[in-house]
């Protein structure tokens, strides 16, 4: 059984949340809170695998909580903001940025109707959360003396990036797309597996927070220098070199957006000149486009064990073969400053 902390002001949504998580078998609510403060708390004495947590809530909200918790009591953190109202979007990511692990949309109401409604993606976040490697949140570390090794790769063919990251991904974009170049020089398309309703918010936060030209992607678009983030329930991918098209999802998909058909079409319209990522995640979403990009001689890469806070997603690439190269974030920053620095040696990535 998987024993959860349930925080939460409101008693109705509490008794709901409790019922549902408690009859699904894989659950147990060992205790909860009415802030988050009492959250600190309760951490400290029952040491619970995974957090459920309310953002807003009196004395102390989610951010804070999560903050003082990971210093003091690391343990996986999922976020569920009860709006996608932007000062609530923001409050979820800032949260992600203080070590949640993920945030989901709570429906608006105490119906039971409404919030079980979110069950199925409540179970999944809970579970993929149980399973990440939680570390003490600590000051920002200072700038290494040296620069991280350089990997052995041909930075300079690089023309297009293409990165597919889920659990984790937030605070990791936050650090890489930190780490290089402002503004960046070259089209990255990004797929990050995050709730429904949160990608715009997401894009806004990802830009404010890296200086970097950050959007959501638009169906039929020029490919420009930039980041682009797949909007939910389309997938992200190049319908030529020059332009973006957003697919529609499948029956049978298991997420959308995935990394599959991004990488798949980085490999067809860019081939050697295409770098593909596979970051932090829990499953194998990424791993078969990342072998297409491979097979047609694109760069390919996956986040290393280490540094991930769920090695599910990299480690599939890699046991599928697909990975050339497998990378700490330090390094993966220092690959895309070196294939930025590239572009201005070399011709527009968007040219056929």
């Amino acid at each position: 059984m998987i024993r959860v902390l349930l925080v939460e002001d409101s008693i109705t949504q509490r008794e709901i949340l409790r019922r549902l998580l408690n009859d699904d078998g894989e659950f147990s609510v060992i205790a909860e809170a009415r802030n988050g403060r009492e959250a600190v708390e309760q951490v400290a004495q029952c040491r619970p695998d995974v957090v459920l947590m309310d953002i807003h809530m009196p004395d102390m909200n989610g951010v804070d909580a999560t903050r003082e918790i990971m210093r003091r009591f690391p343990v996986p953190i999922v976020i569920a903001s009860a709006t996608l109202k932007k000062r609530e979007m923001d409050l979820g990511l800032e949260a992600l940025k203080a070590g949640a692990v993920s945030v989901i949309a709570k429906p608006e109401g105490a119906a039971l109707l409404h919030l079980q409604k979110i069950a199925p993606q409540l179970r999944e976040e809970l579970l993929s959360a149980s399973k990440a490697k939680i570390r003490r949140l600590a000051t920002p570390p200072s700038p290494p003396a040296r620069p991280p090794v350089r990997p052995a790769l041909r930075t300079g063919d690089i023309r297009i990036i293409g990165i597919c990251v889920s659990t984790g991904g937030p605070p990791l974009l936050l650090e890489v797309f930190s780490a290089v170049p402002k503004p960046y020089p070259l089209p990255v398309l990004l797929v990050q597996h995050i709730s429904f309703g949160f990608e715009e918010g997401f894009a806004r936060w990802l830009g404010a927070a890296t200086g970097q030209p950050v959007a959501m992607a638009t169906d039929g678009q020029n490919l420009e220098p930039g980041v682009r983030i797949g909007p939910g329930g389309r997938h992200l991918a190049l319908a030529s070199r020059t332009r973006l098209e957003l697919q529609p999802r499948k029956s049978d998909d298991v997420h959308c957006p995935s990394g599959d058909p991004l990488f798949e079409s980085l490999g067809k319209h860019f081939g050697a000149n295409a770098a593909g990522i596979v970051l932090t995640g829990m499953g194998d979403d990424g791993a078969r486009g990342l072998l297409a990009l491979k097979q047609a001689g694109g760069i390919t890469i996956v986040q290393d064990e280490a540094s991930s806070l769920i090695w599910g997603m990299p480690k599939a690439a890699k046991q599928s073969n697909a990975a050339r190269h497998e990378l700490s974030p330090e390094q993966i920053a220092r690959v895309l400053t070196e294939a930025a620095e590239s572009k201005f040696h070399s011709h527009d990535p968007t040219s056929s």
